[in-house]
């Protein structure tokens, strides 16, 4: 062992040298910006104060501006940022713009087209100086598709951070835990794409052209095709869902009581709540007495896939990830079990529904309930699996990652899980008659609380309905149930208050 020691010394040494090489070459790298630094700080005063000197922010709002002109007067355009989103350049519905500017819409490019809405070319240039990385996103919600969308429609907005714009002015503002229910084109900074090191551009491992690259593989949509031999992703990409039937509950899951109010109220669907909760056996019946032991419950709810990464940041916090960057397995590989029981934190999403309560004079009390659940109950999660070869000199390893780009959604059923999700008793004869649900993302570890304040009106069946007193049928010609519509005249709204907590 001395001897072994004595032989490496030579070796150990080089490797030292090398070590102590780039420390000092990175020193010196610093060392000049810092110099830089110092120099740009010793200016004369004169100078700095009379430079109009702009933020990356500010080149974004003007960039922003610009866009929302152009959208809402060129259909044009609206269908060429559609068509480049869905080229899905980085795995996502991304419009990179250091790429899509030379894009031809009708004989000019976009950059061009742009340029008509600013006040001259130099501002173009510049916000491409300042904003390098400069990106377009379209969101999908649920069931608003990027492929569906209605390029013929003006009324698109462009969002930056949580601002609206809509023909180049700020019409509005969206609240940072708010989901739109609207197209709207994005204007961000690329968090997948980033410019090639000049010193390293032909060593680039994800490359998207000459000057940029991926910043994982990822979010490389030719990745996949050149690893066919190495990464094996398509048996951990299983879909799990409760009801395979596009989400339809099969009639055996559901409980006969409701079964039997559903059919009894065939020609208004919405009021089988109402039979069920007086006991009714036809929509003519007077109701008499609510029955205590039938409330609503939350049955299951879906996030959009889209959603995810906005999702991760709020659950995540301080170092408190979902799951860890990777899993390594040797001697053999392992089952799509095995990795979610390993790579998972055990961490989980914790979603605050408010839902309104009885009514107090001009005050809503509003009951609250929270809803925990982990990423695999809410999501399937596609699992990469990156197998490194057997050689003389090393073992086969297995690397297992979580493929954001592949996420999708489902349903989850917080009542197989253990949550008693019951609402208070309704009782539509006091009760408003549609319900207002808010669904909060929160993050317990914060520790914070904002208080929240909001004023909406509710419809009553009639006035007499708010005393608590019902003398005829109810059912008759109104439409009942959260959020639903109502089809009869004889009713009254109320302009209320609620004010609650979120924690």
């Amino acid at each position: 062992m001395i001897k072994k020691n004595i032989i490496n010394r030579k070796t150990d040494m080089k490797k030292v040298k090398i070590n102590l090489f780039l420390f000092l070459f990175f020193s010196i790298i610093l060392e000049a910006c810092s110099d830089d630094y110092a120099t740009y700080n010793n200016e004369p005063t004169k100078n700095v104060t009379t430079r109009n000197v702009k933020s990356k922010e500010q080149y974004m709002e003007r960039f922003a501006e610009i866009l929302s002109k152009a959208v809402f007067e060129e259909q044009s355009v609206r269908h060429f940022l559609k068509e480049e989103a869905l080229k899905k350049i980085d795995n996502g519905y991304n419009i990179f713009y250091p790429i899509a500017r030379d894009g031809q819409i009708n004989n000019c490019s976009f950059r061009d087209i742009l340029i008509k809405y600013a006040k001259d070319k130099e501002e173009i240039e510049n916000i491409e100086t300042n904003v390098p990385l400069l990106n377009i996103h379209i969101p999908e919600y649920g069931n608003l598709l990027i492929k569906d969308m209605d390029d013929g429609d003006f009324e698109v907005p462009v969002l930056l951070d949580r601002t609206l714009y809509y023909n180049g002015v700020i019409v509005d503002t969206i609240a940072a835990n708010e989901i739109p229910g609207f197209n709207l084109f994005v204007v961000c900074e690329s968090a997948s794409i980033r410019k090639k090191h000049i010193q390293t551009r032909n060593l680039s491992a994800y490359p998207l052209n000459e000057n940029y690259e991926f910043v994982d593989q990822s979010f490389d949509p030719t990745y996949s095709e050149r690893t066919a031999g190495v990464t094996r992703a398509s048996a951990y990409e299983e879909l799990s869902e409760k009801y395979k039937d596009e989400g339809y509950v099969p009639i055996k899951d559901i409980d006969p009581l409701l079964v039997a109010a559903y059919n009894k109220s065939s020609q208004k669907p919405r009021a089988t709540r109402s039979l069920m909760y007086y006991g009714l056996n036809s929509i003519s019946e007077t109701p008499k007495e609510i029955r205590p032991d039938i409330k609503d419950c939350i049955f299951r709810f879906k996030i959009a896939a889209d959603a995810f990464s906005r999702l991760e940041d709020i659950a995540t916090g301080q170092n408190k990830p979902l799951f860890y960057d990777k899993v390594q397995q040797k001697k053999g590989s392992l089952s799509r079990e095995e990795v979610l029981g390993r790579i998972l934190t055990g961490r989980a999403f914790c979603f605050l529904f408010r839902i309104e309560g009885s009514v107090n004079g001009n005050n809503v009390i509003s009951e609250g309930m929270k809803i925990y659940v982990t990423p695999e109950k809410l999501f399937n999660l596609k699992i990469n699996e990156h197998r490194r070869h057997k050689t003389m000199f090393r073992r086969t390893k297995y690397t297992y990652t979580i493929d954001r780009n592949g996420i999708k959604s489902k349903w989850f059923y917080p009542l197989d899980y253990g949550h008693d999700t019951r609402l208070n008793e309704w009782n539509i004869a006091k009760d408003p008659i549609n319900k207002k649900v808010v669904v909060y993302l929160i993050n317990p570890d914060e520790g914070t609380t904002a208080k929240i304040t909001e004023t909406y009106s509710l419809t009553y069946i009639s006035n007499k309905g708010i005393d608590g007193s019902i003398s005829a049928p109810i059912i008759k010609g109104i439409t009942l149930g959260i959020n639903g519509k109502l089809d009869n005249t004889t009713t009254t709204q109320k302009t209320v208050t609620t004010e609650y907590s979120i924690t």
